[in-house]
């Protein structure tokens, strides 16, 4: 295919630890059109966690031919999401002087650089640093501040940090499924890119994406990011609750969670019973739905409680003018915004991809908020990237945000 056509490509895989998905696109001018879609079950990951390599990438491999199958594309290279226990974040503060008086790129990158000068561990690096705003001369509070006169420019921002190997062990298993990665993006990132507007990321929003092994939150403010969390515990903590709780095999109780579940029991119109196949082929068992919804809800309490923890902690209540914003598989259990809602005391929505390009419609869903995500951040920093694309060389610019952290990576 012509070289100008490959320009045109871009791709993304979302690792999940209960599914792969990748999303090819071709871009057109401002928008993008899908053209493969590829979706695999995740075997090989714990939490968003590679725990077993040669299984990850099987599940990455099947899925990314699907893909190519659709498209009728090679696919070569892509953007990656992750997540995971291992995730942390700060808010750090950086200051420089401004020597030549009107403020540019330089400046906006050394006081970015001051902010990282945090202690942290050897076995965790910086994964973002995402300015949250600047401020001139001590007094003035601007988002951009390139072209302004100053003598001192300081910037607070939010750093991101992952554990090293986490990372290497999963763009290995990409590498090894024969796709180089451009870049990694933290998924509840990719998923705000995806489901939130402008409006509410200025006022003030959060989003939670329940996945998996894993919930990821992050709270935005003036356009920026203000907070993030990775919380252990979402989908299928529910279904191995259900697969305990009624003695029946995981496969079985997903069905049943899907089918029949309610996050919250007041949904509940009329008591129906449910049969389950029980465990090792034995005879099946009829249950009463209010005990399975009391299995799920419990757990789902456990997950929303946590996040209002956080939010109590670190004071975010001052950043959900326009509430919550559930999106991601677990976002689809019947119930999931009304037990928000009663927990977080605030207004919640499920976020779906927002259609501000061409979109298949079965892509509408909060399954793919992260994978479309990842393509809507491409397109956002796509001159960014190309200016960083050129100027360092492959084996550095996977992690260009993160200053050549795994320098011996591949």
């Amino acid at each position: 295919m012509a070289r100008l056509i490959k320009d045109q490509i871009l791709t993304a895989i979302d690792v999940g630890t209960t599914k792969i998905c990748v999303l090819i696109a071709k871009r057109i001018g401002d928008q993008i059109e899908i053209i493969g879609i590829g979706k695999s079950p995740s075997h090989g990951l714990q939490k968003g966690v590679v725990v077993d390599v040669a299984k990850t990438i099987n599940s990455i491999s099947v899925a990314v031919k699907e893909a190519e199958m659709m498209a009728g594309f090679p696919v070569e290279s892509a953007i990656i999401g992750v997540s995971g226990g291992h995730i942390s974040s700060v808010n750090s503060t950086g200051i420089v002087p401004i020597k030549h008086g009107q403020i540019r790129q330089t400046d906006v990158d050394a006081v970015l650089e001051a902010a990282k000068a945090i202690a942290i561990s050897e076995d965790r690096q910086i994964l973002h640093i995402l300015p949250q705003y600047f401020t001139i001369n001590g007094q003035d509070r601007v988002q951009d501040p390139i072209g302004m006169h100053a003598v001192r420019l300081e910037v607070q921002a939010h750093i991101i940090m992952g554990a090293v190997s986490s990372v290497q062990n999963l763009v290995n298993c990409c590498q090894s499924a024969g796709v180089t990665v451009n870049d990694i993006i933290l998924e509840q990132l990719a998923s705000a890119d995806a489901v939130l507007s402008e409006d509410e990321r200025e006022l003030g929003v959060g989003v939670v994406d329940i996945g998996g092994g894993t919930s990821d939150v992050a709270f935005y403010k003036n356009g920026s990011v203000r907070h993030t969390q990775v919380v252990a515990v979402a989908g299928n903590h529910v279904t191995n609750d259900i697969a305990i709780g009624l003695r029946i095999m995981k496969h079985e109780a997903e069905r049943v969670k899907k089918r029949y579940g309610f996050a919250i029991s007041s949904l509940i119109e009329t008591e129906e019973l449910v049969e389950v196949e029980m465990m090792h082929g034995e005879d099946r068992q009829v249950i009463r739905l209010s005990d399975l919804v009391l299995i799920i809800e419990s757990r789902m309490r456990e997950l929303f409680t946590l996040i209002k923890e956080d939010i109590v902690q670190h004071s975010l209540y001052q950043y959900m003018t326009n509430g919550i914003v559930l999106t991601g598989g677990g976002s689809l259990l019947t119930g999931a915004r009304e037990l928000a809602e009663e927990i977080f005391d605030c207004p919640v929505r499920i976020g779906k991809p927002r259609v501000l390009f061409d979109l298949v419609e079965t892509l509408q869903s909060p399954l793919y908020a992260t994978g479309y995500g990842l393509l809507v951040h491409v397109l956002q920093n796509e001159k960014k990237i190309k200016m960083h694309m050129k100027e360092e060389p492959l084996t550095r610019r996977v992690f260009e945000r993160m200053k050549s952290w795994v320098s011996d990576f591949f």
